[in-house]
């Protein structure tokens, strides 16, 4: 029975599949040899990604409940413990990160300058979607002059910065103020997370991996990713304790900072549906009856951070979905086929290498690349291995950011994905020169990154 289920939704992925190729292959007006090449690639490995996840997602919902790793098997002490070396590593973490682009910023000007009096210019906050969050914090959205664009930014990061001013006195005070609390906070929620399917090192690994992602210096800065990561770290931990609604919250509250956030959706499904599976076999009919009525209530929740952005937008303009007509408009930005993406960025990377446009290919279009055939290498290779809800979230939120007609933020935008750590550390652990190799790929990485953000690059 389970290999039949398998069999119909494996090709029903791949009819999908194969009607989304004849619609882009009809449509696409030119051809490149490298851009096709990078195009097929993508897809392939995507396909393949999917059909290797299928069967673990179907027999995880359908399986009795393993025993898992608790973090109740550690006393509070050792748990106290690990908490302050976390927040210690976090913190020194932070520290090294704003020398390490100061000496940037050094070689890049050739003079010895105060670190705090050109430090906004190190980081290019004002080159950066980071204005725009502290403008909505400062003014709310308005309709005219160049400003107007902002409705297309999600309102919670602005509103937590608008509630820190208070303290700091500064809105660009408290915007790192803001980031940087999230971060140390997600930290703590990623071990918390991780220690309910791992062992204590295990768990440690994957703060480590989120904070070493080449894109992670974002986390620093006056940008969503922090507390969207914590968020969504939040929803799938307090759902899998089995705290539906209120990870359904947290995951409403994700949406309402970015977009994606609505896609919690699909692994918080995927957790509801196991547990009803378990309930069905065990429960008597009014029980399973009353948590069948309370995960569909929870998972409607997870809806309501997009709504109430619709109804800013309604607002304010008069139009819920002003926010896509100005993308469209404004940054030439709609959803098509991710690996046409693949296609286009490839193009651009060949070009501007060719026409010796250095900064267009080293701050965007390689990046890109990389971070995307990255993600599809950890997917493929931990398909059989991640927790099948992750997995599905990854499929999904990798569809969704690839998608954009105009990407420029693939790094960014996968420095949120959890998920990519716990599958790096499921596929370094049996051997330790896989970690050290990965780890100093992503040291590495993350260090080239941050120079050409600092150097001024079009990073972002």
């Amino acid at each position: 029975m389970v290999k039949k289920v398998n069999t119909a939704i494996s090709a029903l992925f791949i009819l999908v599949m194969i009607v989304a190729v004849w619609v882009w292959a009809v449509s696409v007006h030119t051809w490149t040899p490298m851009g096709t090449l990078a195009s097929l690639l993508c897809l392939t490995l995507f396909i393949w990604t999917g059909l290797r996840a299928i069967p673990a997602l179907t027999g995880y919902i359908i399986r009795p409940y393993a025993t898992e790793a608790a973090i109740g098997d550690d006393s509070q002490e050792e748990r106290q413990r690990t908490w302050w070396r976390i927040v210690l590593w976090v913190v020194a973490s932070r520290v090294l990160l704003i020398l390490v682009a100061y000496v940037f910023w050094v070689l890049k000007e050739g003079g010895a300058e105060s670190l705090f009096s050109r430090f906004i210019d190190i980081w290019h906050i004002r080159g950066i979607d980071a204005m725009s969050y502290l403008g909505i914090a400062e003014r709310w959205y308005v309709t005219e002059g160049d400003p107007r664009f902002h409705i297309v930014f999600l309102p919670l990061f602005p509103v937590a910065i608008k509630l820190a001013q208070f303290f700091t006195g500064s809105y660009m005070a408290a915007g790192f103020a803001v980031a940087n609390l999230c971060t140390l906070t997600a930290a703590l929620f990623a071990y918390e997370l991780a220690r309910l399917d791992m062992g204590r090192r295990n768990a440690l690994r994957v703060v480590k991996y989120i904070f070493i992602f080449p894109s992670a210096f974002f986390f620093f800065i006056p940008m969503t990713e922090a507390l969207f990561l914590l968020l969504s770290l939040m929803a799938l931990y307090y759902v899998r304790k089995k705290r539906w609604l209120l990870g359904c919250l947290c995951a409403a509250l994700a949406g309402f900072t970015r977009s994606p956030g609505i896609l919690l959706a699909v692994p918080i499904a995927v957790e509801f549906a196991r547990d009803l599976a378990a309930g069905y076999r065990q429960m008597d009919r009014k029980a399973f009856t009353n948590r069948l009525i309370l995960a569909g209530v929870s998972l409607v929740t997870v809806s309501f951070g997009l709504l109430a952005y619709l109804y800013i937008n309604y607002n304010v303009t008069g139009n819920a979905f002003q926010f896509s007509i100005y993308q469209r408009e404004h940054w030439s930005q709609r959803f098509y086929f991710f690996f046409d993406t693949v296609k286009y960025q490839m193009e651009y990377a060949v070009n501007t290498f060719k026409d010796a446009d250095y900064r267009s290919f080293l701050g965007l279009w390689l990046p890109n690349l990389t971070g995307i055939f990255l993600v599809l290498f950890l997917m493929i290779r931990s398909a059989k291995k991640l927790n099948p809800a992750y997995m599905a979230y990854m499929i999904v939120y990798f569809v969704y950011v690839v998608a954009p007609t105009w990407l420029l933020s693939a790094p960014r935008y996968f420095a949120v994905a959890f998920p990519l750590a716990f599958a790096a550390v499921l596929l370094t652990e049996d051997k330790k020169w896989k970690d050290t190799v990965l780890t100093s790929l992503f040291i590495a990485g993350g260090l080239l990154y941050l120079a050409v953000f600092v150097s001024g690059y079009p990073v972002y």
